[in-house]
């Protein structure tokens, strides 16, 4: 495939609700959503896409049942100590952005953990997006803007981005957001202003590589200008 997009950014919703539609526990639907994750993630790298942000878990989520969140916190931990290798065994960048000083100690070290043994990877990166807001990015990229003593007056949209979550990295030519809502969600909020923004009706647990090509082929056939 030509004119791919270097970095694709993905709102994985439909988790709880796929789960309510087949009587089962939201748990499995967060379960069946990280299958997800990794099949898109293993063809995002097959197709030469350079890297993915995957929105995890919001700052606005702890607003959810405590059941709920333990439970997926509890999936998180197995994921994060990457017992299947996956990342290993597929050569890929593992980066958490988020407020991950705000966690528990224990997911805390395994997030920090995996990136560094990832870090010398030489495939897909993979931001995983958790305890993240796009709203507190914007703060927290001012906080360490002060922070360095940066001058305000000298202020530009690099400088910006190089005290933000994603100092290295390309804003995303494409955001994908599965479950059929028609909003972003507090994403990515300093990195979309040129985004190109496809919706799938697809409940993420159900979003499959077809679907995930079908929505690149849709990205190709859209004349970027950037406002020209």
């Amino acid at each position: 495939m030509n004119n791919l997009p270097k970095h694709v950014a993905i709102i994985m919703d439909g988790n709880r609700r796929w789960a309510e539609k087949k009587n089962l526990k939201k748990i499995d639907g967060h379960k069946m959503g990280i299958e997800t994750a990794k099949e898109i993630s293993i063809e995002s790298n097959n197709l030469g896409i350079k890297e993915i942000t995957l929105y995890a878990f919001s700052f606005q989520n702890w607003n959810r049942p405590k059941v709920e969140i333990e439970s997926l916190f509890n999936l998180f931990y197995e994921l994060f100590e990457d017992k299947s290798k996956f990342f290993s065994l597929n050569s890929f960048i593992f980066n958490p952005i988020g407020r991950i000083d705000l966690l528990n100690n224990v997911i805390k070290k395994k997030l920090i953990n995996l990136k560094n043994v990832t870090q010398n990877n030489k495939k897909l990166k993979i931001n995983v997006a958790i305890n993240y807001g796009g709203i507190e990015e914007i703060i927290d990229t001012f906080k360490n803007l002060v922070n360095a003593n940066i001058n305000l007056e000298d202020l530009n949209e690099d400088t910006l981005r190089q005290y933000s979550y994603l100092p290295i990295s390309p804003s995303p030519e494409l955001i994908i957001r599965t479950g059929g809502y028609n909003r972003i969600s507090n994403f990515l909020n300093l990195h979309n202003s040129y985004s190109e923004i496809i919706i799938s009706n697809k409940l993420w647990p159900d979003f499959t590589k077809d679907d995930f090509i079908s929505i690149l082929n849709e990205y190709q056939s859209i004349e970027r200008n950037h406002g020209k």
